[in-house]
C-alpha cells in the first residue's frame, strides 16, 4: 500500500547533477543498509498487519543526511543522481518482504505443511533466497519493456516515484530540512526500540501494559451479550509500530479498520458466541475461536473488492492489451508531442532477454524442485504473471495503490482450476504473480523519478538487482528468526495476508465444506458488499463517506489491538493535520517510519534472544 502523497501529472524531465557519477559503491551500499533494515521492519508488519511499507523516500533521505553529516571527508559531494540510485537499491531491498513472499505465501505454504504434514517441514533459509530471487528477478525484468510506453509516452503519475524525485530535488535546494527529516526518524526509531524492549522485559512486568483492553480502564460492564473485551482482545494498542502505521495509512483507512473492529469484536463476535455458533472452553481461547469463523466474511470482502476494483480497470486493462496487440503485430507506435529521447542510457535489450530466460528457467526449475508444480505450469505462472503485473504497473501508475494481493488471488482462481487440490501449487504460483507485480510496480515508481532526474536506466536496473539479492538475505533471515522464534499465524504475528491466502487455496481445494457453521452465508454477505462498494464509491458525493473495503476486511483477521492502535495513529494524525498540515506533510512520514523501523528492530532482536535461550524477555 503506497503512502506517499501525488503530485502534478506532467512534469517534463529535467537534469539534475548533470556531471556526477551515479552507480557509486557509496550510493548502492548506503541503499542496500537503508532498505535492508525496512525489509527487515517490513516481514514485521506485513505479518502483523499484511501490509508494508515502501523504502525510497526513506532511503534517500538518510543516505543524504549521512552524506551531508560527512561533509569535507568525502572525496566529491554526494550528488542527486547518486542520491537516486541509493533510493533505487533501498527500495529493491525493502520490498522483498512482500516480493519475496514472506508476509503471505510462504507462511501460508509452511502453515500448509504443518496442518498435513506436522512440524519440520518448512523451506530451508537456502531455498527460500533462492526461491525469492528467482521470482523477484522476473518482476525485474517484467518492468523493463513496460517503461517506454507508460511512462514516457503515456506519462503515467507514479505518485510514489514523482514523490521521490521531487524529495530528492527539495533535498537538494535546502539540505537542512533533510536533516531534520532524518533526525526525526532516528530518535523515533530509538524511542520505538526502547519502548519494546521494556514491555519484552519480563521482570519489568510492563507487558500487560501494551495492549489495553476496554476491561483494564473500567468498562467491562460495557461487553456485549455477557462475552467480555479482554477475552476478544478489544482495546488500544501502545505498539509505536502500530501507531505508526496508523500515521502512514490516513483517516479513512484508519476509520475504516475502527469500524471493521467494532462490527467483526465489539458485535459480531459476542453474537456468535451467545448463538453458540462458536465456543471456547477457556477465555483465552475466545479470540481464537471467533477469529476461525470470522475470517471468512473477512477474506470474501477483501477479494470481492479486488475483483470489483479490478473490474473498474477496465481501461487500463484494454490499454495494456492493447499495446501487447501492436507490440505482437510488430507495429511501431508512432511517437508523441514530448517524446523527446529520455534514455540516454538504456538497458541493452540483449541484457533484458538474457535476464528474462534465466529468471524464467531458475523459476520454472525451482517450483518443480521445490513444489512439485510441473515445468509447463511453471512457465504458464510467468507468461500469466507477466499479463497481471502489467495491469498492475498500470493501475500503480495511475492511481499508486498496487492491486498485488487482487492479482495473486487470479492466478489462485486459475491453478484451482488448472491443479485443483493441490494447494502448494496454487500458493506458489500465485506467489509467482505477487513477486512480479510487487518488485515491476517498484521499479517502475524508481524509473519514473529517474526519467524525471535524466538518470541512467541501466544503472537503475543493475541497482535494482543489487537490492533484490542482497535484500533477500535478510528478509528471509528475520522471517526465519520469527519463525523460530513465535508461531505464526499467532498471538504476536496475526499474519492477515498469511491466512487470507490459506484460506483461499483451502476453499479451492476443498469447497465449501471447509467452512464452519454458517460461516459460508457470511462470506456471501461479505462478498457481496466487497464487490459493491467499489461501484457505489463512484457515485459523486458519495465515495468519501464509504469505509475502504481492504482495510474492513481487514479488521476482521487482526486483533482490535491492532486495528484500534492504528486508528488512533490516524486520528491523532489528522487533528494535528488541521493544525498545522505543514508540519505533518514534512515530518509525518519520517516520525511514521522511525516508529515501525525502531519496534520492527527490536522484534528481531528479541527473537534472537529468544532462540538462545534468554528467560527474561518474551
Amino acid at each position: 500500500m503506497a503512502v506517499e502523497n501525488s503530485t502534478p501529472q506532467t512534469i517534463k524531465p529535467q537534469i539534475v547533477d548533470d556531471t556526477a557519477s551515479e552507480l557509486t559503491f557509496r550510493a548502492v551500499f548506503s541503499g542496500l543498509l537503508v532498505g535492508s533494515l525496512i525489509g527487515a521492519s517490513n516481514v514485521c508488519i506485513g505479518l502483523k498487519i499484511g501490509w508494508t511499507f515502501g523504502a525510497s523516500i526513506t532511503a534517500a533521505v538518510l543516505s543524504f543526511a549521512l552524506f551531508k553529516a560527512m561533509g569535507s571527508m568525502l572525496s566529491r559531494p554526494y550528488g542527486a543522481k547518486e542520491n537516486l540510485i541509493t533510493a533505487t537499491a533501498g527500495s529493491a531491498a525493502g520490498t522483498m518482504a512482500s516480493a519475496g513472499g514472506f508476509v503471505a505465501c510462504i507462511p501460508a505454504l509452511e502453515l500448509y505443511l504443518r496442518e498435513t504434514q506436522g512440524p519440520g517441514h518448512d523451506l530451508t533459509y537456502l531455498q527460500l533466497v533462492i526461491w525469492a530471487i528467482a521470482i523477484a528477478f522476473l518482476g525485474v525484468f517484467f518492468a523493463v519493456p513496460l517503461r517506454k510506453q507508460m511512462i514516457v509516452r503515456e506519462k503515467l503519475r507514479y505518485p510514489s516515484g514523482t514523490a521521490a524525485a521531487e524529495t530528492i530535488r527539495a533535498m537538494y535546494s535546502s539540505g537542512a530540512e533533510a536533516m531534520k527529516k532524518a533526525k526525526l526518524l532516528f530518535y523515533a526509531g530509538v524511542f520505538a526500540a526502547l519502548v519494546k524492549m521494556l514491555f519484552s522485559i519480563k521482570p519489568l512486568g510492563l507487558g500487560h501494559f501494551s495492549d489495553f483492553s476496554f476491561d483494564d480502564i473500567g468498562l467491562a460492564s460495557l461487553g456485549i451479550l455477557g462475552v467480555s473485551f479482554a477475552s476478544v482482545r478489544m482495546g488500544i494498542s501502545l505498539s509505536p509500530m502500530m501507531l505508526g502505521a496508523g500515521i502512514l495509512v490516513g483517516p479513512k483507512v484508519g476509520w475504516s479498520l475502527f469500524a471493521g473492529a467494532i462490527l467483526a469484536w465489539g458485535i459480531g463476535a459476542p453474537i456468535l458466541f451467545h448463538q453458540g455458533i462458536v465456543t471456547s472452553a477457556t477465555e483465552n481461547g475466545a479470540y481464537l475461536a471467533a477469529f476461525r469463523w470470522l475470517l471468512w466474511p473477512g477474506v470474501a470482502l477483501m477479494v470481492a473488492a479486488g475483483f470489483s476494483s479490478l473490474a473498474l480497470q477496465y481501461k487500463v486493462i484494454g490499454k495494456t492489451f492493447g499495446s501487447f496487440k501492436m507490440l505482437l503485430q510488430g507495429r511501431k507506435i508512432e511517437a508523441q508531442e514530448g517524446d523527446e529521447d529520455d534514455a540516454p542510457d538504456p538497458f541493452p535489450i540483449k541484457w533484458w532477454a538474457v535476464g528474462m530466460v534465466f529468471a524464467t528457467t531458475l523459476t520454472t526449475v525451482l517450483a518443480q524442485h521445490y513444489f512439485g508444480i510441473p515445468a509447463w505450469m511453471g512457465i504458464l505462472a510467468v507468461f500469466l504473471s507477466f499479463l497481471i503485473a502489467s495491469i498492475s504497473v498500470r493501475a500503480t501508475g495511475e492511481t499508486d495503490i498496487n492491486p498485488v494481493g487482487a492479482m495473486g488471488k487470479i492466478t489462485q482462481v486459475v491453478y484451482g482450476a488448472l491443479h485443483p487440490g493441490m494447494i502448494p501449487t496454487n500458493l506458489m504460483a500465485a506467489g509467482i504473480t505477487a513477486a512480479g507485480a510487487s518488485q515491476s510496480g517498484d521499479l517502475m515508481h524508481d524509473l519514473k523519478a529517474g526519467y524525471m532526474l535524466k538518470v541512467s536506466i541501466r544503472r537503475q536496473v543493475i541497482a535494482q538487482i543489487i537490492g533484490v539479492v542482497v535484500g533477500v538475505f535478510t528478509a528471509a533471515g528475520v522471517y526465519r528468526l520469527l519463525t523460530a522464534a513465535y508461531q505464526i499465524p499467532g498471538d504476536d504475528f496475526t499474519g492477515p495476508a498469511v491466512m487470507a491466502w490459506h484460506a483461499m487455496a483451502k476453499l479451492l481445494a476443498d469447497g465449501i465444506k471447509s467452512l464452519p457453521a454458517h460461516a459460508m452465508t457470511a462470506a456471501s454477505i461479505g462478498a457481496l458488499i466487497g464487490f459493491a462498494m467499489p461501484f457505489i464509491a463512484k457515485i459523486k458525493g458519495v465515495g468519501k463517506w464509504l469505509p475502504s473495503p481492504i482495510a474492513l476486511g481487514i479488521a476482521f483477521m487482526v486483533t482490535p489491538y491492532s486495528s484500534l492502535s492504528m486508528w488512533l495513529g490516524a486520528v491523532v494524525t489528522s487533528y494535528y493535520t488541521k493544525r498545522n498540515p505543514e508540519a505533518v506533510d514534512s515530518y509525518g512520514a519520517s516520525l511514521a517510519s522511525g516508529l515501525i523501523a525502531g519496534e520492527g528492530l527490536m522484534m528481531v532482536v528479541v527473537a534472537v534472544m529468544l532462540i538462545i535461550g534468554v528467560t527474561w524477555v518474551g
